[in-house]
Formats: C-alpha cells, sequence, structure tokens
C-alpha cells in the first residue's frame, strides 16, 4: 500500500494493484467475449474489475462500489490523469505497453474496456497464458499541479495470471483453444447453442409425423414411430446430416409397416447412423467461425454504408462559410456520431444542426469584432432588461439635476453621451446586471433609505458616466474597447509610403512601376491597471445607511469622483501625447557637466542646457514586470556616483535622489528619501547629467522687451502657423487640433491678431473670449493638473493617433476592514476602485505630431 501527502492536508488514497498470490485458473466461455473484433483485428474488450467487498492481506478490507467504478469511467472521459491509461503485463510498466485502453464504460457491475493491443499484448496472451485484468487505481487522485481532488482513478492494469478480484472475465484470443483446464460453458450460450439445434429437429419431427399420416398408418403406430424417432436423434446433437438420414429410415419403415400390418401394433428396433462422438471444442469453434464470419460480411456491409453516410455529413459540413479550419474540423469531429442504420434524412438534419452550430460561431465572432462580447459577470434576464440601466440613470439624473452642484455647473449631467462612453456603460451594466435591476426596483417604489454600506451600482455608473462624457480631451484620442482583452490589446492603425514612388509617378514604357503602399497594421499595446482606494469611518457609514438619500451629498460625491477619475485620465494621456511627440527625433546629451550650478547651500535645483527634455518611458505589464527596453533613458551622477530617480513613495533608502520638476524647462531637482529638496555641493568627482531632449518643437520666448505684449504674442501665433506648416508641407499630416493648459489659451487670445480691426481669417475666440482656433485649427484646453504640458506647451496634431482603449470600466468593490501598521484595526473601511485600460501610440504614428514651447527666456 502506497500513501502520497501532498501539502500536508490533501492524499490519494490507498493504491490499490490487485494482483493475487496464487489461485486456480479456470477457461469460461461467456456471451462477453468479442470474437468479431479479434477476428477482424479490432480492439478487444476486456473486463478490469467489477464492484464488491473484499479482503486483501496488504489492503485490509476495502470496498469496490458501483459509485467508484462510475468515477473511473467519468475521469477516464475527462483525461483527469493527463496520459494514456496503459495496460501492462504483471504490473511491470518498464517492460512495455501490452496495449492502450481506448474506451471504458459499466457492464451491470463489471469495468470493462476496450483496449488496443500490442504485438507485446497479444504475445502475452496466446502463448504466455495471461488471462486476467488487474486493476491500479486510487480512491482519491489529487493532481500534481492543481492540488485538485477528483475522486477513485483508474492509473492502468496489467496482465497477470492471480487476480486479487475473483470471478472475472477471462481474456481469450478467438484462435486459441487450450486443454490445460476445465472449460465451463456459460449457460447464456448453452441456451443460444440449443435454440440453435431444436428447431430444425423439431421440423424433421413435424414433417415425418405428417409423412406417416398420410401412410394410413394407425395412431398408434404413429406415435410409437415418432417417440422412436425423437430418442434416437438425442444423441445426433446438430448434425443435420444424420438427423434427415434418420427421420428417412423411420419413414421408410413406416412405408413397410403399412404394406405389412396396417393398423396392427408392432415392435419395433431401428439402428441409427453411427456417429462419432461429440467433440465440445470443436463444435463450438465451428459454431463460432460461422458466426464470426456472418458478423464480419455484415459488418463489411454496415462499414459500406457509414461510408457512404461520412461522405454525404463531410460535403455539408464543409459547406459552412466563415469560420476558420480549426472550428470546421471540430464541427465535423461529430462525423463519429454517424451511423450506417441512419437514413440520408437523418444524416442531411444532424449535418445541418452542425452548420447551424457553425452560422452561429461565425457570427458570434463578427459581433465580437464589432465590439459585443460574450455575456460576463452576473447576468440577469427580465423583460425590460435593455431599459432596466436607462431606466435607473434617469431616476438617478433626476434626483441629482434638483441639487445644488448641477445649478452651479460643477455637475454637467449632460442628457446625451457619446457612442465609446455608451459602449463602456453597455459592459458595465453586462457586470452588473442584477444590482442594477434590484436598485432600479427599490428606486421606483419612491423615498428610498440607504441600508448598505457598498457603493450602489447605479452610483458608480454615474461616475463613469460623467467623468466620460466630461473627458474633452478623448476628442483627440482614438477611443476603443476590448472587454475581451488579456494582458495586451491590438491598436489598428494606418501607414502610407510612397518613398519608393519618383519622377512624380511617370513611368515610361517597359520600365518598372514605383509601388506605394497604404498598409493597415495592428500594434502591441500593454492593458494596465488603474486603482484608486479611499476610507471610510464606521461612524459616517452608520449616519449614512440610517437616513434617506440625501442627492446634495449624492451629487458632491459624484462630482468628486468624476473629477479624481477624469483627472488621472487626461494626465495619463496628455503626458503620453507629449512624450510621443517629443521622442520624436530626439537628440541625445552625454555627460552634460552641472557642478557649476552647486553650491553647497542654496541651490537644489539644476538647469540642462538643451530642452524641453523627454520623460524617460519603461513599458510594463499588468504584474509590474518590464517589458523591453527604457525609451530616452535620464542618468544623474553626483561626485561620480549615479543616482536614483525619486519614486514618490517615501519608502526608498536614505540618500540623494533626483527628480524632474518640469521636463518643458529642463528643471532636475535634488532630494532625500522623503522628498524635502537637499543642496549638494561641487565635488572633486564628476557633476553630470545624461538625457534626450525634443528638437520636434517651436520655442517661442515670451519676453517682450520693448514691444507691446499684443504685438509680441502675434509671434506665437506665427510660431503655431509655422508648425503647423511644417506637418502639413513636409510630413504630409494635415493637424486638425491644439492642445494646451487654460492658463496659456487665454495668453494667446491677448494677441492683437484677436482684436477687431487686426483679426485674420482663421484666427479667432469664442463667445465666452477662449481660445477657439488658430490657423484655422481648432484649439482645446486641458482640464487636469500635474500634467507635463505645464503652462509653457502647445501641442499640435492630428487626432485619432493616440489610442485610449478599455477593457473593464471603473469600478469599486466592497468595503473591507482598515488596520494600522501593527495590524490593529481603525473602525474604518477601505474599498477600491479600478479600471483596465491602455494608452498606446504606435511608433510610426509620432511624426503626427509637434510642438511649441511658449517660455520666459530671462524666467529661466
Amino acid at each position: 500500500m502506497r500513501v502520497m501527502v501532498v501539502g500536508g492536508t490533501r492524499h490519494w488514497g490507498r493504491h490499490f494493484l490487485l494482483e493475487a498470490a496464487e489461485g486456480l485458473r479456470l477457461r469460461c466461455l461467456g456471451d462477453r467475449v468479442d470474437a468479431r473484433a479479434l477476428a477482424e483485428g479490432r480492439n478487444p474488450t476486456m473486463t478490469i474489475t467489477r464492484a464488491g467487498s473484499f479482503w486483501d492481506p496488504r489492503y485490509g478490507d476495502f470496498q469496490i462500489t458501483r459509485e467508484m467504478l462510475e468515477s473511473m469511467v467519468r475521469n477516464f472521459d475527462a483525461d483527469v490523469y493527463g496520459q494514456a491509461i496503459a495496460l501492462d503485463v504483471a504490473h511491470r510498466p518498464n517492460d512495455g505497453a501490452a496495449g492502450y485502453f481506448k474506451r471504458l464504460f459499466l457492464d451491470g457491475n463489471k469495468l470493462r474496456g476496450e483496449v488496443g493491443l500490442t504485438d507485446y499484448g497479444r504475445d502475452a496472451i496466446r502463448e504466455k497464458g495471461f488471462r486476467y485484468l488487474s486493476a491500479e487505481f486510487v480512491e482519491n487522485y489529487v493532481d500534481n499541479e492543481t492540488r485538485q481532488e477528483h475522486g477513485p482513478t483508474l492509473l492502468g492494469a496489467g496482465l497477470v495470471v492471480r487476480p486479487a478480484i475473483k470471478r472475472l472475465d477471462p481474456v481469450e484470443l478467438s484462435e486459441e483453444s487450450r486443454g490445460d483446464g476445465p472449460l465451463f460453458i456459460d449457460s447464456r450460450v448453452s441456451r443460444i447453442l440449443s435454440e440453435e439445434i431444436a428447431p430444425m429437429w423439431e421440423k424433421l419431427i413435424k414433417e415425418l409425423q405428417e409423412q406417416l399420416g398420410s401412410l394410413k398408418l394407425a395412431e398408434a403406430v404413429v406415435t410409437q414411430l415418432v417417440s422412436a424417432a425423437r430418442e434416437a436423434g438425442k444423441n445426433l446433437g446438430d448434425d443435420e446430416a444424420a438427423a434427415k438420414a434418420l427421420k428417412e429410415q423411420f419413414l421408410e419403415t413406416g412405408k413397410k409397416l403399412a404394406e405389412a400390418v396396417g393398423s396392427e401394433p408392432i415392435q419395433l428396433s431401428i439402428q441409427a447412423p453411427a456417429q462419432e462422438p461429440q467433440n465440445v471444442d470443436e463444435k463450438l469453434r465451428k459454431l463460432l467461425e460461422e458466426q464470426q464470419q456472418k458478423q464480419a460480411e455484415q459488418a463489411k456491409k454496415l462499414e459500406e454504408q457509414r461510408e457512404t453516410k461520412l461522405k454525404l455529413f463531410d460535403e455539408t459540413v464543409g459547406e459552412i462559410q466563415g469560420i476558420t479550419d480549426d472550428e470546421k474540423k471540430q464541427l465535423g469531429e461529430a462525423r463519429e456520431l454517424v451511423t450506417a442504420e441512419m437514413t440520408d434524412d437523418q444524416v442531411k438534419r444532424f449535418a445541418e444542426h452542425q452548420r447551424k452550430i457553425g452560422e452561429q460561431l461565425a457570427a458570434s465572432r463578427q459581433l465580437a469584432n464589432m465590439g459585443f462580447g460574450q455575456p460576463q459577470g452576473n447576468v440577469h434576464v427580465s423583460l425590460d432588461e435593455a431599459n432596466t440601466a436607462k431606466q435607473l440613470q434617469e431616476q438617478l439624473l433626476k434626483g441629482l439635476r434638483e441639487t445644488s452642484s448641477h445649478r452651479s455647473g460643477r455637475l454637467r449631467l449632460s442628457e446625451k453621451v457619446n457612442g465609446f462612453v455608451d459602449e463602456v456603460l453597455g459592459h458595465f451594466d453586462r457586470m452588473n446586471g442584477k444590482r442594477l435591476y434590484e436598485e432600479s426596483k427599490r428606486l421606483a417604489g419612491g423615498t428610498t433609505g440607504i441600508g448598505d454600506t457598498d457603493l450602489p451600482a447605479g452610483f458608480q455608473r454615474t461616475v463613469i458616466r460623467e467623468a466620460l462624457s466630461d473627458l474633452r480631451v478623448l476628442e483627440l484620442v482614438q477611443t476603443l474597447t476590448d472587454f475581451q482583452a488579456q494582458s495586451t490589446t491590438e491598436i489598428p492603425y494606418e501607414e502610407r509610403d510612397t518613398s519608393a514612388v519618383s519622377n512624380e509617378g511617370v513611368v515610361y514604357e517597359g520600365q518598372g512601376i514605383h509601388r506605394a503602399s497604404i498598409a493597415q497594421k495592428m500594434d502591441t499595446a500593454y492593458v494596465l491597471p488603474m486603482k484608486l482606494a479611499f476610507l471610510i469611518s464606521n461612524e459616517v457609514m452608520h449616519f449614512s445607511r440610517t437616513s434617506q438619500i440625501n442627492w446634495d451629498a449624492w451629487a458632491r460625491n459624484v462630482e468628486s469622483n468624476a473629477r479624481v477619475l477624469r483627472e488621472l485620465v487626461v494626465r495619463r494621456i496628455c503626458n503620453t501625447l507629449q512624450r510621443e511627440a517629443d521622442s520624436y527625433m530626439a537628440a541625445s546629451v552625454t555627460d552634460e557637466d552641472f557642478s557649476g550650478q552647486l553650491d553647497g547651500s542654496t541651490v537644489s535645483t539644476v538647469k540642462t542646457v538643451e530642452f524641453p527634455i523627454v520623460r524617460p518611458f519603461q513599458q510594463h505589464d499588468l504584474r509590474g514586470n518590464t517589458v523591453g527596453s527604457l525609451r530616452n533613458p535620464i542618468t544623474v551622477q553626483l561626485n561620480s556616483s549615479a543616482i536614483e530617480e525619486y519614486d514618490g513613495t517615501g519608502t526608498q533608502t536614505a540618500g540623494t535622489y533626483y527628480r524632474v520638476t518640469s521636463y518643458n524647462l529642463g528643471y532636475i531637482q535634488f532630494v532625500n528619501e522623503t522628498g524635502s529638496p537637499v543642496t549638494p555641493a561641487a565635488s572633486a568627482g564628476d557633476d553630470v547629467v545624461s538625457y534626450d531632449y525634443a528638437t520636434n518643437i517651436k520655442k517661442f520666448d515670451l519676453d517682450a522687451g520693448s514691444d507691446p505684449i499684443e504685438k509680441h504674442l502675434n509671434g506665437l501665433l506665427r510660431a503655431i502657423g509655422e508648425r503647423k506648416a511644417v506637418l502639413d508641407g513636409d510630413r504630409f499630416v494635415r493637424p486638425d487640433y491644439l492642445l494646451m493648459s487654460p492658463v496659456l489659451n487665454n495668453q494667446c487670445t491677448n494677441a492683437e491678431m484677436f482684436e477687431a480691426d487686426a483679426k485674420r481669417n482663421g484666427t479667432d475666440s469664442n463667445g465666452e473670449g477662449d481660445l477657439d482656433m488658430v490657423k484655422g485649427v481648432p484649439a482645446w484646453s486641458t482640464n487636469a493638473p500635474g500634467v507635463d504640458m505645464g503652462e509653457e506647451r502647445i501641442l499640435i496634431g492630428q487626432r485619432g493617433g493616440l489610442s485610449y482603449v478599455v477593457a473593464k470600466p471603473f469600478m469599486t468593490g466592497e468595503p473591507f476592514e482598515h488596520v494600522d501598521s501593527n495590524g490593529r484595526a481603525t473602525g474604518q473601511k477601505q474599498a477600491y476602485g479600478e479600471e483596465y485600460n491602455a494608452v498606446h501610440m504606435p511608433a510610426p504614428l509620432r511624426s503626427r505630431m509637434t510642438s511649441v514651447l511658449a517660455y520666459s527666456a530671462t524666467g529661466r
């Protein structure tokens, strides 16, 4: 007995090898011998073990129940063991496989299997006398990878001569006959043989009786002759020729009696034909061979019929359009269910069913490509399911529109949202269908109280709606949804290449034609988790859930949550836009010395000679692992020792770190591990910095000198026009947006060109006095703090180059207990929300952006 313990808790149970030490071998002829399969060289069926209660000196008392056998069949079908179940010889697998189990099934209380024998297995049965199977199984199989328990599982079996489980069907190959043990004929086979012989003899007796009656013999004489014929025929077995000869002898005797004695009683003595002793083995062999031949002929006929049916099935499945070859192959595997007995109409209907499945697969793929994925989350179906979320949203908006936050304009609550927001909200509805339905019913009942500590799904939906609908920066990027995405998603883009075209496309006779290309390509973007946590005290929760809904409080919470979510997305998108624009045609500076700027007492920030600095970028996956190499790195050395960048966590070891306070102006500040500024002194070693700076930019000095500021700012508008011309003329890109801070937006409108008498077409402000367009290019303002653009940068580009892909909408989970650094509860609950998204621009599209830097040279 072997016992395996995994992880100290799970076990396999007892491991059984059911082979006994000694025992009598019996040869049994039963109706379960698959002689036809053996004769045709196909897989024979063998009995592996049976249900019952047993005892063995190795295992003690043990039981094999039908439920255990059913579990073995299930686990075999599910490939739980993870490899083919082998049949070996005497439980010695290293000697080779005697065969492999192709199928397991139950036959009453017996576990039987279809085995594909190898030559080694056939030799063991025919030549070495291995007649029985000994099962090897465990009571509770545990997968060594997933640690999942699967219950009783068959691990294999061995051909043996003395199994521990008695009264099993032996294995007999059809051409083998041995006389080294007693032969027992199963009662069912004996009955079959008797039933086949009896009709033949009864027919002959009936014919004899009718023929004797026609000879005008007395009834007593006929009865006497028939009885004698029955008695004489008992020793003839199934020899039909001998039986007919015996019948003719009695008929001839009857004719002579009719001529001699008529109806007088007779004294009858008839010698039955001499008959050789019957050999039971030979008679049985002959019967089986005849039966095998008939079955083989019938099987051949059925196989030919089945091939015709399979051809019809394959042709129908092969005509399915819109699915992949792998899917077509998968549907075609159902051909194994086609039988020879099926009619052509049944085969066609079965194939049509597979065709419909294929069409559904094709339709599902098309819908998935259009953004309609499979149901996820908590699926809830009702008669008005399509309108439940909308009805709930309208109820919430109705209450929120009566609040001061909406009246003051801080909470917009737009009547309509764009298609991207609808897609994101639609996926949120699929994930939270049940909660939305229940909240809709509660709100429909009138005055409603707050009786829960987690955020209602309707509240979260409103936050998403408000954040995304007021996210105007999304008008500048390509917004996509990919709710089936895992760790990455694919970004589609178009790339045009006309570099191979020369001579303005003119090609003379017989010369090669220049090739231009417009390619639709895909770029891989990594999905990243954006998370936000918050704390709430038990006291606040108590007084909140014991009161009715305070719509003003709800409005303030929606406003603040939407603003935080909006600012995070805007900051990430704007920083990515600026980084991608600056990285195009970036130049490198190596070991630029800044020691002359350090005094050891007052200076904590140094300036680079070249600016703006390109923000470094390192791609990460969902787990935070780095992907690829660092782009546009920055290295800083103090006293010839490299220092690390300050990460803002406050958990770095004590020391000096650097952080870039302005990428636009090239400011680098030195801080300690807490983020407090430090003032390093010039050292004997090297104080140098290496970085990349942007060249895809036009710098404009805001210092007006003696010129009026209005006239001087006209130069800023001309700088914008110059960069527009670079995109339009040199890169064949028509820019359609300007992006800048509200401060710089306002500063631009102070230019003289915005005065009525100096205004130029294509440059204008809107009704509120904000910048509307410059040189025909519409202007947008950022609405988030802390972006790299600051108050100096104007981005110019073509919309749709950057992609913002939402894989999972922002959702907040249930609050859980908060503890301090010592693990003690604080009487507060913490919760967090998360959104899975990707913000990415394919490298070939970086040339579609440029920028203007408006700064004060004296102020720098």
